[in-house]
């Protein structure tokens, strides 16, 4: 896994180094090229939250049915009242957690598990300004120490992987493929995590949300379980 991304690491010096050496060396058109197609190359993997450039990644489902996901928990406010809603109508769902959060709060990962909800890996700090860019071992550790997190919670590791904010990063998939673990993306969200307007937020998930659609919606919100209720409805 990490003999992997060093790999990637290296291939992307020398093709950078390459570039630079091409422009200095008389060969401006070509290597300015090769660095501009480099950098496009990582800038659209990584801050594109769709990409499958680096690798694979699910935004539906196989079949009609709707993936009601939920991001950024547990939080002591919402996910309670989350679970019960989810009870209510007896619909399952996927809580990407936050390890650091699981940690503090492991009577709510335990209770998300024993309802029969699947617990997704959010990394471990949720660094949503800089997973983005970051090296092979932050994005090691941001994995794996939300994995542990989890495993020692309820004795078993997340299976599905989502990316704060969904930006994904170069090294992240030779992590996932050595974990076992499936990269998850959406292709429907209300950006309830910028808009704390209702009406406004469940107007976008309407006019994304397909059969067979990924629903992202965020906990720690002051409008997670009205817009839940509303999509549930």
């Amino acid at each position: 896994m990490m003999r992997e991304n060093i790999l990637r690491l290296a291939g992307l010096v020398v093709i950078i180094g390459l570039s630079i050496f091409l422009f200095k060396t008389g060969y401006q058109v070509i290597g300015g090229a090769l660095h501009l197609m480099t950098v496009v190359y990582l800038l659209w993997g990584t801050l594109n939250p769709q990409s499958r450039w680096f690798g694979p990644i699910q935004t539906q489902t196989e079949n009609d049915q709707v993936w009601l996901t939920f991001d950024d928990g547990p939080d002591l406010r919402d996910t309670p009242k989350l679970l019960e809603l989810l009870k209510a109508y007896r619909v399952k769902a996927t809580f990407f957690v936050v390890g650091e959060k699981a940690e503090k709060h492991p009577a709510l990962i335990r209770q998300i598990h024993e309802q029969g909800h699947q617990i997704g890996n959010h990394t471990w700090s949720h660094p949503q300004s800089t997973f983005w860019c970051a090296g092979p071992w932050r994005t090691y550790r941001e994995i794996v120490k939300c994995q542990h997190a989890v495993e020692q919670i309820i004795g078993v590791a997340p299976r599905v992987f989502r990316a704060p904010v969904g930006h994904s990063n170069f090294f992240v998939h030779a992590v996932l493929r050595k974990l076992n673990v499936q990269l998850v993306g959406w292709s429907s969200r209300g950006f309830d995590g910028v808009s704390q307007d209702t009406d406004q937020v469940l107007k976008r998930i309407k006019a994304s949300l397909k059969p067979g659609g990924i629903l992202l919606v965020h906990e720690n919100s002051e409008i997670a379980v009205d817009v839940a209720q509303a999509v549930l409805d």
